[in-house]
């Protein structure tokens, strides 16, 4: 039970707090509302399980024997997402009335779970979880399967949370300019958070 709540605790923490898929979940919450940010949701969720998962099968390991790797990893997922930041800084403003055409271009499943693959922040985090609960550990593959669920819920629901944030903001929000002005901080934002991941890797 101890170990259950740490785990909890772990995912809590490090899924909730600011990160550049919770910005962009936020700045889709803000542009799209909360139905059309579900499919974001949903492929960051899995995307982030799917890395826990294959860390703790044994890709860890991998990562750990070749030198320079987790950097150079760090370092491409981080400037796909330094490329989001400025789409987002340069996205049109959205109305309160958004047509089909219009929710056809808010992140779909897929690019929820590449945001997470060329996350930095879930590598460092599923690295640092992996090490800490399951690797080097006499344990078997349930209580790895167990921290994957855990994640999978904790993560969907900070998510959520960021989302319905940026659904919440948008009720605030009532002529474009103060639309492309949210976008413009959310953009800056994200690649502060991304230039911050650099900076704790380097």
């Amino acid at each position: 039970m101890s170990q259950l709540i740490a785990m909890a605790a772990f995912a809590l923490v490090t899924s909730i707090s600011p990160g550049p898929v919770n910005i962009l979940a936020t700045v889709t919450g803000a542009n799209y509302g909360y139905t059309r940010t579900i499919p974001h949701i949903t492929g960051a969720t899995f995307g982030f399980v799917s890395i826990l998962f294959l860390l703790g099968f044994g890709l860890s390991q991998f990562i750990a024997e070749i030198p320079y790797l987790e950097k150079g990893m760090t370092y491409v997922g981080g400037s796909f997402l330094l490329y989001l930041a400025y789409k987002v800084t340069t996205q049109e403003p959205t109305t309160k009335s958004k047509d089909s055409e219009e929710s056809k271009s808010a992140p779909s499943l897929l690019q929820g779970m590449m945001c997470q693959w060329l996350n930095p922040k879930a590598w460092i985090v599923s690295l640092a979880g992996i090490s800490v609960f399951y690797t080097g550990q006499n344990v078997g593959l349930e209580v790895l399967l167990l921290f994957c669920s855990i994640f999978f819920v904790v993560c969907y629901i900070s998510l959520s949370v960021w989302a319905i944030l940026g659904v919440t903001i948008s009720s605030v929000i009532e002529t474009p300019k103060q639309f492309k002005l949210f976008n413009i901080s959310m953009g800056l934002l994200l690649a502060l958070t991304v230039l911050y991941t650099f900076f704790i890797s380097s």
